[in-house]
């Protein structure tokens, strides 16, 4: 007999099991589905916890198209997995007022297509905070993006749940002392029931063959797979992504890699010179091509939860990866007025660390979120005149090391517009860098120690301005963004 110490949640604004939410239906070869439709599937768990083995019964909801072509991906939307947990489930809780309670989740799925199988992780699930009342259940909602699955022939994608795995965190609700209390859930499907959460058409195409596509049923890959295959040229300086360590936290789930979100948008700023004291003016923008939220981990602190997400990305100036040239004049040595188009070229990925807050301020309602862009870069110095007269420094008169530049921008996300700086929305990026010594200058005459004198330094100030992003379709199917100006 079913011990319902776990029961599930339902949501009424989805429909009943297969109900259609049709969109604007497309011409077909176009590469978009006519269609959606939101399945809602109850499914029997049983759940391990430290306190034994508990029944549960578990509600996913998912949009699926409802069908698509060959070669093109299904992306799975609306993902919600639901779930009421009993006060037995979380055990002993800190004491105080109203704990809170938060986590994330896991879901494993298969992709079963002509009989060929494929294991898709549904991973990093976000559990929003919310109250813990004693004695009552306590409902759970986990939600997030998932990754896509390409069919690469013909025949009905059909989609099921497997494992699901639950970590808590139950904390008092005014943080500090005690501990916050971990709950890890592992929860197996019943085997006695059909896992199915949903099935995709995947009709013949017209020609009967699909380009590119290899020979013989595939369930397809997913985002991170495509990711490593279209990078693979791209990072020639980067370094293998772990999870930060922070003082006093730990992490209580991941990190874990999750399907990245391509963006694009602009950016445009300042970096003083501290020895000529002035600033280059990169006046015009540089195009970002961003992937977003390739990696998460979720840290517990004594000041609550803390959700860490990896991004990463580069710039793009006529198919380079740099900002674009900036034209700026100095008065060298205090004097002589030195005029040079200023070059900044990466030598690798910007990496883009950004924590938020897992509760709102209890005096704003706002999430804080810190976000660290790093990434190295070159500086090469061309078209260079002195009072007037051309100084013909040679094409490779650049800075002998590529330098690190770490930029920071602090915000916070709530109820009306976003403050300060985010990702999504942009804002003051604000960071210096040290300048190394600068060698290959001069066509006839080594002129490496003049601008080492007159250029090189440590903790040079810079301010750049990110305009808001464009997400999912960077850069071909999205408006414009708005570039920013420079702010000093």
């Amino acid at each position: 007999m079913r011990m319902k110490s776990i029961r599930s949640r339902r949501w009424g604004q989805v429909g009943a099991v297969g109900g259609m939410a049709l969109l604007a239906g497309l011409m077909p070869g176009t590469g978009v589905a006519s269609g959606t439709h939101v399945v809602e599937t109850r499914l029997g768990y049983s759940c391990t916890t430290a306190s034994g083995e508990h029944g549960a019964d578990v509600t996913v909801s998912v949009e699926l198209p409802v069908s698509s072509p060959v070669g093109v991906a299904v992306q799975p939307e609306q993902v919600r997995i639901g779930l009421a947990l009993a006060p037995e489930l979380l055990g002993e809780l800190p004491e105080g007022e109203s704990p809170v309670l938060s986590g994330a989740a896991s879901l494993q799925t298969t992709v079963t297509q002509n009989g060929v199988s494929t294991d898709v992780m549904w991973q990093a699930l976000e559990i929003p905070e919310s109250a813990v009342v004693a004695d009552r259940d306590t409902d759970v909602e986990a939600s997030g993006a998932v990754p896509t699955v390409t069919p690469r022939s013909s025949g009905a994608m059909v989609f099921a749940a497997g494992k699901l795995q639950l970590d808590l965190v139950v904390r008092p609700s005014g943080g500090g002392t005690p501990e916050p209390v971990v709950v890890p859930v592992t929860c197996t499907a019943d085997a006695d029931q059909s896992a199915e959460l949903g099935t995709v058409r995947v009709p013949v195409p017209s020609d009967g063959t699909v380009p590119g596509a290899p020979d013989g049923p595939d369930a397809g890959t997913t985002p991170q797979e495509d990711a490593r295959n279209a990078d693979a040229g791209v990072a020639a300086d980067a370094k293998e992504v772990t999870a930060p360590e922070l003082p006093g936290c730990k992490i209580l789930y991941g990190p874990v890699t999750a399907p990245p979100r391509a963006a694009h948008g602009y950016m445009a700023g300042y970096a003083n010179v501290n020895k000529q004291k002035a600033a280059t003016k990169f006046q015009d923008p540089t195009h970002l091509l961003l992937q977003l939220n390739s990696m998460l981990a979720v840290y517990s602190c004594p000041t609550g939860s803390l959700t860490w997400v990896h991004s990463e990305g580069t710039m793009d100036y006529r198919g380079k990866p740099q900002m674009p040239p900036a034209r700026s004049t100095f008065l060298t040595f205090g004097f002589m007025p030195t005029t040079a188009t200023v070059e900044m070229s990466l030598t690798g990925p910007v990496y883009i660390d950004t924590f938020n807050d897992g509760a709102p301020d209890p005096v704003t309602g706002r999430r804080k979120e810190s976000t660290t862009a790093t990434t190295q870069v070159n500086l090469r110095l061309y078209d260079v005149s002195v009072n007037g007269t051309p100084l013909d420094v040679g094409p490779n008169c650049r800075t002998a090391r590529s330098m690190e530049l770490a930029l920071v921008g602090k915000g916070s996300t709530g109820s009306g517009p976003d403050e300060g700086y985010t990702v999504r929305s942009g804002g003051p990026l604000l960071g210096s860098a040290d300048v190394p010594p600068f060698t290959g200058c001069g066509a006839t005459e080594d002129l490496d120690n003049v601008f080492t004198a007159a250029v090189s330094g440590p903790a040079n100030y810079t301010k750049m301005m990110q305009g808001p992003l464009c997400v999912d379709g960077a850069p071909a199917h999205c408006p414009e963004p708005p570039r920013p100006k420079p702010e000093r």
